[in-house]
């Protein structure tokens, strides 16, 4: 039986869950970002167990999003509710949906078959719908808008683009970075097991884990210490690719919150220096705060506007990173909210602005120096075309090939890599 005090919080949870989704549908901003201040805000309000199921449960909403609507017009069909009340029952579908509520309390509370609780845990669709064409019913199923399905299958082939949406509809992993200034992967593995949390060493990056099931490993004293930090494999991959030497002088331009930055650093042993910068300066703020934590001091923020200035940028630099901004669309999975906020004409935006930051940033490159170009994004559009763009004006410049089988580029596609989407262009400057 489903007792009285636990039917309470179940409704308190999806009343506060109702609200978060109502602002997240209405901001532009990221929903992990709009979290992360939410919870802040009212931090002695929630523990971690109701931070979990709030965040879980919202991030599986947008992850299955069309696939829960589906459900919904089934379960309420014609029902006059009202919108708190609409976005209360749309949560529990995805909590449900995500294995946050018991089969019993769905069927106790909510008078709902076990036969929809055991649909949603299957993914199967309703017996109402019946979608028109194979990318209707891919855009239902995998819950992704129909523009940009069709946008792939044009791209990359049917079976191509169901595959990376099949891909993007699962959970992603926990996947974290050993510090390697202050700790060993194999040491901080082992320092996981013991504490009961079971982590693999990544394939491909020589830097990463990968946690078996996710546990919340941030409020412990070995993140407070820097041993680690949450960043993706691919991520990972793209300063791995760089191979960074210590004593160079390295300037990641777009380095937000500076997680490439930090790796770049571990990798050079804190020898030599990182600028970084970007083009939103608030951003550095929390780099200022992780390389403090990580015992990292050869990052150096600063203004891009004043790049002309500083003496290392006239004796210029032997590697620069542009991980230009981006539609993120090799992130969709880890970032289901953005799927929902992007539009087509944002692709052609953002190209002129990456060509825009590669002419910004080439004057600054030594003689022989490299420039890497990377994206987040398995757009074309913003990676090859981009990269062909920029050569055809900048005749000094040389494209050096570096994918793994001497491909002109390094690109992971997630659902072979098991990664974000990523892609990597490495130009030389050779007159």
């Amino acid at each position: 039986m489903f007792k009285d005090n636990q039917r309470r919080l179940l409704f308190s949870q999806l009343h506060v869950a109702g609200e978060i989704w109502q602002g997240i549908e209405k901001d532009s901003q990221a929903a992990d970002r709009w979290l992360s201040r939410y919870f802040y805000q009212h931090r002695k309000k929630f523990g971690s167990r109701d931070r979990k199921f709030l965040s879980e449960t919202i991030f599986a909403a947008f992850r299955h999003k069309t696939f829960l609507e589906a459900w919904f017009e089934k379960i309420n069909p014609h029902s006059l509710i009202n919108a708190l009340e609409r976005a209360e029952r749309f949560c529990l579908l995805a909590a449900a949906k995500e294995g946050l509520v018991t089969r019993e309390a769905f069927q106790e509370i909510f008078k709902l078959s076990e036969k929809i609780y055991a649909a949603l845990q299957q993914h199967l669709l309703p017996e109402t719908k019946n979608p028109k064409s194979k990318e209707e019913m891919m855009a239902v199923l995998y819950s992704f808008p129909l523009w940009l399905i069709q946008r792939w299958v044009k791209a990359f082939g049917t079976h191509e683009a169901e595959r990376l949406l099949g891909f993007f509809v699962q959970r992603p992993l926990l996947v974290l970075r050993a510090n390697t200034l202050k700790i060993s992967r194999k040491k901080l593995v082992d320092m996981f097991r013991r504490y009961g949390v079971e982590a693999n060493q990544t394939i491909r990056s020589y830097y990463g884990l990968i946690l078996k099931e996710r546990r919340n490993v941030f409020d412990t004293d070995a993140f407070r210490d820097g041993w680690f930090e949450l960043q993706d494999e691919g991520s990972q991959l793209i300063c791995q690719k760089m191979e960074p030497k210590p004593g160079e002088n390295v300037w990641d331009v777009c380095a937000g919150g500076g997680g490439k930055s930090l790796l770049l650093a571990a990798i050079m042993e804190n020898k030599g220096r990182i600028v970084a910068t970007d083009l939103r300066a608030y951003k550095l703020d929390e780099l200022k705060k992780r390389a403090k934590r990580a015992g990292v001091f050869n990052i150096f923020p600063a203004d891009i506007k004043r790049m002309p200035e500083l003496k290392i940028a006239q004796e210029g630099f032997d590697k620069i990173l542009v991980d230009a901004p981006c539609s993120g669309t090799g992130t969709l999975g880890r970032n289901p909210d953005a799927k929902w906020k992007i539009t087509e004409e944002w692709f052609l935006n953002l190209q002129a602005e990456q060509l825009g930051i590669l002419e910004k940033a080439l004057p600054y490159l030594k003689k022989h120096g490299k420039l890497y170009y990377a994206t987040c994004s398995v757009e074309a559009l913003e990676n090859e075309d981009v990269v062909g763009k920029f050569l055809a004006i900048h005749p000094e410049l040389s494209l050096v090939p570096y994918g793994e089988k001497g491909e002109d580029f390094f690109k992971l596609w997630p659902p072979e890599s098991g990664t974000d989407g990523f892609f990597l262009a490495v130009m030389e400057k050779v007159s």
